[in-house]
């Protein structure tokens, strides 16, 4: 059976090892992504002939990163992977060019037969990308740097020998290393990759050669797809100490065998990236003779930092490189932008600057890029931190960002506000999104279905919004568009269903985000039926704050929902200097009363205080959900229920648990107004209903939504 280059995309890394062990057994080459733009940018540069792909990964979701595919590589065949999809799913991706569709766990027979069938279909397919025969694209730049770099990349293209390329993280070693091979008229089969830091001594003949000793093995080395072409050892200053020699020696054994042996013809040549320089190898330590065969050329790759007159070149090639994977007509880049990218130190570099402009062309609707639509620190001094570290927001017309010292107290979150220069609050604060996307499992409690979630930052002033991992539309997470709130905050709008929200919510109102966009299978996870885990993920990924303010709402006047008689509800919201819930619960036992009052002063406070507690139900009421179609990913696991003398699942978080995860749900469903609200709640006996119906009353005394 023919061989194939086959890419396997996921972020969960037994998935990655598991499939890659077998298909590397079977004889194919295998490649692995952990996310939509890194695969995209493999896709580009090594023309897989099939991709596996989860539907559920960080970066670009599946589904963009499968339209992206198709256009980049129209003849490469694309399989759907994903144990939290549905039928709407599989059917919405093999409209969109998908081959087929598995679900996970993966069946073997299925998985190696669908392989069989894309490889041996190969033959038969003429590329029409322009990434064609592994065709990198152009060396971009016009400065005096970038000039003698691509003269370096000629130079060494067309004479043979080892070529030794460092430089910093970023910088684009690899890409000059596949420049090289294809300027030396190397086709793309011909160009095999090994990561250094994969090789051990007890791996690295079998990974190169196939075999264990001397002895071969029923698993194909990476000299079983590279013949007369070339080797590209990826991360050389992260191999293991005394492999070098080794690849030496087992490179002297590839020469010697392609002199005498007809079935391996032609010069087999080498390329090494690294972000040392030999010089700075050989002081380490690592063999000298390797070191000196394996740099028999060198070039230097500069920083970013050290050519700013590249950027704007740069930029806007990345600009048409992105509109036309995304499918958006994006013409080009204001000069307020263009200063601004200018100015950044870059210290991811040339990689850096190609994500920061994917992201804001995936999640701009203009047709020109705007500064504000870029995910950069808001000055350049300014650096992005990690959302425990998070400060007090400082007044935009001070410094815009600050850290506190350990000895400031607890970190704090949005509910802090903003103090001026004499410390009053000015009622301000500024928008906050995440660097990066980030991604979860689950369960829908009222679905039953599996399911996941991602999190993807958006421009300024976008707000929260909820879509459908396989469409377009998206609903706001504002007050006009909530449809429901029976048992849950539900929202709907330009064909986009959200439910169970106002757990996410309510970190995305302790945590300040403003700018997000959240894909969901039409209901966010249940987890532990806390917020506890999306406290995790979101602490997990870099907040990062933007260049524009959003206006909080300061209640200045009592605000009160009008009562019903024979019933004990009521909801009151008052003038406070901070966010604060007050709360009074009297339940049939074995719940009875319980009351409790919470400041948000803190994210630390939110964490240990109310994000643990966990949504709860009596068994009565279970079964009227389940007879309303709800409540079908209800388990023992994710909520406390409860009977008419007992608590069915303990033990209990809390002593008063159940009051606690009313206020989380408080925490949510205020922040449905698109901006925090400053005021004190006094609540007795509510619910989603109640919560949604003094929203509105707030709405009409401070501004529509």
């Amino acid at each position: 059976m023919e061989k194939g280059r086959v890419l396997v995309v996921d972020d969960q890394e037994e998935i990655l090892s598991s499939l890659g062990a077998i298909l590397t057994d079977e004889g194919h080459e295998v490649l692995k992504a952990r996310d939509g733009q890194e695969a995209l940018h493999i896709v580009q540069s090594d023309s897989p002939d099939i991709v596996f792909l989860d539907i559920w990964i960080p970066g670009i979701d599946g589904m963009q990163t499968l339209k992206a595919i198709k256009r980049i590589s129209p003849k490469c065949h694309v399989i759907m992977m994903s144990g939290h999809g549905t039928i709407e799913t599989a059917v919405k991706a093999i409209k969109l060019g998908a081959e087929d569709y598995l679900e996970k766990p993966l069946n073997l027979e299925d998985t190696l037969h669908l392989v069989e069938k894309a490889v041996s279909s190969k033959k038969d397919q003429s590329e029409v990308s322009s990434f064609s025969y592994g065709n990198p694209g152009p060396l971009i730049g016009s400065s005096q740097l970038a000039v003698s770099t691509r003269r370096s990349v000629e130079n060494a293209a067309h004479e043979t020998g080892s070529v030794w390329i460092y430089g910093e993280k970023g910088s684009g070693k690899e890409f000059l290393a596949r420049k090289i091979h294809f300027l030396a008229g190397k086709d793309r089969y011909k160009l095999v990759k090994v990561a250094c830091e994969d090789l051990t001594s007890e791996n690295i003949r079998e990974i190169l050669l196939g075999k264990v000793g001397n002895r071969d093995t029923t698993k194909h080395g990476k000299t079983s797809f590279v013949h007369a072409g070339t080797f590209l050892f990826v991360g050389l200053d992260r191999l293991k100490p005394g492999l070098e020699s080794t690849i030496l020696g087992i490179l002297r054994e590839i020469d010697d065998q392609a002199k005498i042996s007809p079935n391996r013809p032609g010069y087999l040549r080498s390329l090494f990236t690294s972000k040392k320089s030999p010089e700075e190898m050989d002081k380490a330590g690592y063999d000298s003779r390797a070191i000196k065969s394996f740099s028999e050329r060198v070039v230097r790759v500069p920083p970013l930092r050290d050519r700013p007159e590249d950027i704007s070149l740069l930029v806007r090639h990345f600009l048409a490189e992105a509109s036309r994977e995304f499918d958006k007509e994006i013409v080009d880049i204001e000069m307020d932008a263009l200063n601004r990218l200018t100015e950044h130190t870059w210290p991811g570099n040339i990689k850096e600057l190609k994500i920061l402009v994917e992201h804001a062309v995936m999640n701009t609707s203009g047709s020109i890029l705007t500064a504000n639509e870029l995910l950069l620190p808001i000055s350049s001094s300014a650096h992005p931190y990690k959302s425990g570290e998070q400060p007090i927001s400082p007044d935009t017309s001070a410094q815009p960002e600050r850290r506190n010292s350990s000895k400031d107290g607890p970190a704090k979150g949005v509910a802090a506000g903003i103090a001026d220069g004499d410390g009053a609050m000015t009622g301000h604060r500024l928008q906050k999104t995440l660097r990066g996307k980030v991604v979860i499992y689950g369960q829908g409690l009222h679905s039953g279905q599996k399911t996941g979630l991602t999190i993807s930052p958006l421009p300024v002033s976008s707000g929260i919004n909820f879509g459908h991992i396989t469409s377009g539309g998206t609903v706001p997470a504002l007050l006009s568009f909530v449809e429901s709130t029976d048992f849950c905050t539900s929202l709907r709008g330009n064909d986009a269903l959200a439910r169970t929200i106002e757990h996410l919510m309510a970190v995305f109102h302790v945590y300040g985000l403003t700018n997000l966009l959240v894909k969901i299978s039409g209901e966010v996870p249940i987890m532990d039926g806390s917020a506890l885990e999306f406290c995790n993920l979101v602490e997990n990924a870099e907040i990062i704050t933007q260049d524009e303010i959003v206006n909080e709402i300061r209640i200045q006047e009592p605000i009160e929902l009008p009562t019903v008689p024979g019933f004990p509800k009521s909801m009151r919201i008052e003038p406070s200097e901070i966010f604060e819930v007050e709360y009074h619960m009297d339940y049939p036992q074995p719940i009875g009363k319980m009351s409790m009052s919470f400041r948000l002063s803190s994210i630390e406070d939110f964490k240990s205080e109310i994000a643990p507690a966990r949504t709860f139900g009596f068994v009565k009421d279970v079964k009227i959900m389940d007879e309303m179609g709800l409540a079908g990913g209800g388990r023992l696991s994710n909520l406390v229920l409860l009977d008419e003398e007992k608590v069915v699942n303990p033990p209990l978080r809390f002593e008063n648990e159940f009051v606690r995860h009313k206020i989380l749900d408080i925490i949510g469903d205020f922040y449905l107004l698109g901006r925090p609200i400053v005021g004190k709640i006094i609540a007795k006996q509510t619910g989603h209903s109640d919560n949604i119906a003094m929203l509105r009353l707030i709405n009409d005394r401070h501004g529509s939504s």
